[in-house]
């Protein structure tokens, strides 16, 4: 018997966003391969997320945050590995020759051949056995392989029988270039690319969404990496004093993970089945027997008066952290180095470059993050046929398809980053220049008339374009000047000029406790900030496309975009919270042919 099983590593950051539950990924193979849902999840071996309270209550999340799986390969042993996997199946089931084109419906089911290796056409003999890179998607999260004979035959001339297990269905290449699918039993052809059809509502459309979709609902024809397919629906947040001040190697943190064990003390009401646990909780927590019942009476007792966390607003909440000085202590998951007085002490100390000081005060704090734990939680999917538009906002599909799991998958990463805050009452006197306000409500009229969804702290502001576009722009500056990929930085908006919030946190973070190798904090320097920066604010000066890149009505998805295109403003998804859109380089360079003065402008005759 051919072992057909076969294992594909993963990073573990991607496990809550583009390799999620309801995605498509391609395996070390180069099979297509769709994640099964939480329900197939083996959640007994996966280790619960502690001190994540805040975070759940802003997140309103109810649910416990559970660690994906993780495996290690046996390299004794082929195909062997030590620990649990993440389900997953061959999507789609239709394979395509490559010399005959005939389609045939899952081939390796009956090809006694391993996974890794090629599937020969039966027919041909000639020919080998491609994956097909077509599915048909629904509005409502179904994804199905295509229905290739009903396409074929949906004008209804012939009465064709639809015969799954033998080879008679071909993709070819119609006129002006089109994709047709075409039966070689009776000659009926069709265009299938976006094509539609009426396909019956699964189960969780059904449950989930209510009978309103007995009659079937529609699915679009589109190939597997078109954004429309999947879009993974995630959140993030920083976890911040008094949840972070926590010590890892205490005993009191370590009872928290093993919080099922001790459950099972607490409960175990025969003598010997209490000592049997006891013996078994000493060994994974490293402690004496007397240690453990001490602290099992300390966490019974001190429990119920815990101080209780107040969830406010999760950025406000992260800005003040980040902003107020505090002593942490040792172990802790957030750690700040306040630079603020160091940084207007260098400023002053500049010697012939005024120019340059002026550019500097529009910095008001500067903060070293020499430690930050961020968790992320993947929330759910949608989709999107080419009736989108009539499912606003899009209907949402949750990891286990039906919201009815007490768990959702959710990833902590750590890591350490800059944060620094611009001067408040200046981007208050800026941003009440009329014509940034007009330039502003022509994105936010854009923004409307979009099918774009973005974060609820994103704005069409002055402010919040001004604070994302110098954020994009820091991070591909960190990425010429200081070697950082854009892909390893994450960006974090705090934008609120009527509550004091004008900041932006870049970090980088990874899954390893340990964190990242102490570089990006280093740039916080102040002499070594003040280059960065100042290098930053040239490079929105100047875009290589330039006069086009500034002159330009609209760029990018839904023309959200002004002043900023992929030579200037862009960075890779994976670092952008939202969605590459607002921004635009004139909300720091400005326009002097528009009237529309710079942040350096307000500065200047500020100090002037």
């Amino acid at each position: 018997m051919i072992d057909k099983k076969w294992f594909t590593p993963v990073r573990f950051s991607h496990l809550t966003s583009h390799a999620a539950v309801g995605s498509i990924v391609r395996d070390q193979n180069d099979w297509l391969m769709r994640v099964k849902d939480t329900r197939y999840w083996s959640a007994k071996n996966m280790v619960q997320l502690h001190a994540v309270e805040r975070v759940k209550q802003h997140l309103r999340i109810h649910q416990k945050l559970l660690l994906p799986p993780t495996a290690e390969f046996d390299e004794s042993v082929h195909l062997k590995i030590h620990g649990t996997t993440i389900p997953t199946e061959r999507f789609p089931s239709w394979m395509k020759c490559s010399q005959c084109d005939l389609l045939f419906y899952e081939p390796w089911q009956t090809n006694e051949i391993g996974i890794d290796e090629h599937i020969t056409c039966h027919k041909c003999k000639a020919g080998i056995l491609e994956q097909v890179t077509w599915c048909a998607t629904s509005s409502f999260g179904g994804l199905l392989d295509v229905p290739w004979h009903k396409i074929c035959h949906r004008n209804g001339e012939t009465r064709c029988v639809a015969e799954r297990e033998k080879g008679y269905l071909k993709i070819l290449r119609g006129d002006r270039g089109k994709k047709t699918i075409k039966c070689t039993k009776c000659g009926s052809n069709a265009n299938f690319e976006q094509a539609d059809f009426k396909g019956s509502a699964h189960f969780q459309v059904k449950e989930k969404f209510g009978e309103a979709h007995e009659g079937g609902v529609t699915y679009t024809v589109m190939e597997v990496n078109d954004p429309r397919v999947y879009s993974p629906q995630n959140e993030r947040a920083l976890v911040i004093p008094p949840e972070s001040n926590i010590d890892r190697n205490s005993l009191k943190y370590k009872l928290e993970l093993h919080s099922q064990l001790i459950n099972e003390i607490k409960g175990a009401t025969r003598g010997l089945q209490r000592k049997k646990l006891i013996k078994r909780a000493t060994s994974a927590l490293n402690c004496t027997e007397a240690e453990l019942s001490e602290a099992l009476n300390i966490e019974t007792t001190t429990r119920p008066s815990e101080v209780e966390i107040v969830a406010g607003d999760m950025l406000g909440d992260e800005y003040l952290a980040l902003t107020t000085p505090e002593d942490f202590p040792e172990g802790a998951d957030f750690i700040t180095r306040h630079l603020t007085q160091d940084w207007v002490q260098y400023i002053d100390d500049l010697q012939g470059a005024p120019e340059l000081q002026i550019a500097a005060r529009i910095v008001d704090q500067l903060v070293a993050v020499d430690r930050l734990r961020v968790i992320e939680v993947f929330e759910g999917f949608s989709r999107a046929a080419s009736d989108a538009e009539e499912h606003q906002p899009a209907p949402f599909v949750p990891p286990d398809l039906l919201g009815k799991t007490d768990w959702l998958p959710a990833i902590e990463l750590f890591g350490e980053g800059i944060f620094f805050t611009l001067n408040g009452e200046k981007i208050k006197e800026w941003e009440s220049n009329p014509l940034l306000r007009h330039r502003a409500n022509s994105i936010e009229q854009r923004y409307q008339n979009s099918n774009i969804i973005l974060p609820e702290d994103a704005t069409t502001s002055p402010s919040f374009i001004l604070l994302h576009t110098l954020a994009h722009i820091l991070i591909r500056e960190l990425e010429s000047t200081a070697g950082y990929p854009a892909a390893s930085l994450k960006e974090r908006i705090y934008c609120s000029p009527s509550e004091g919030m004008t900041g932006i946190l870049i970090y980088t973070a990874v899954a390893d406790v340990a964190g990242s190798l102490g570089g990006i904090v280093e740039l916080a320097r102040p002499d070594k900030f003040l280059r960065l920066f100042d290098a930053t604010l040239r490079q929105a000066d100047w875009c290589s496309l330039d006069p086009v890149c500034g002159e330009m009505e609209g760029q990018g998805p839904a023309w959200l975009n002004r002043a900023a295109c992929h030579a200037c403003a862009l960075i890779p998804d994976t670092a952008c919270d939202y969605k590459n859109v607002l921004l635009d380089r004139v909300f720091i360079k400005g326009n002097s042919a528009l009237g529309i003065p710079s942040l350096i402008d307000v500065m200047r005759n500020t100090d002037g």
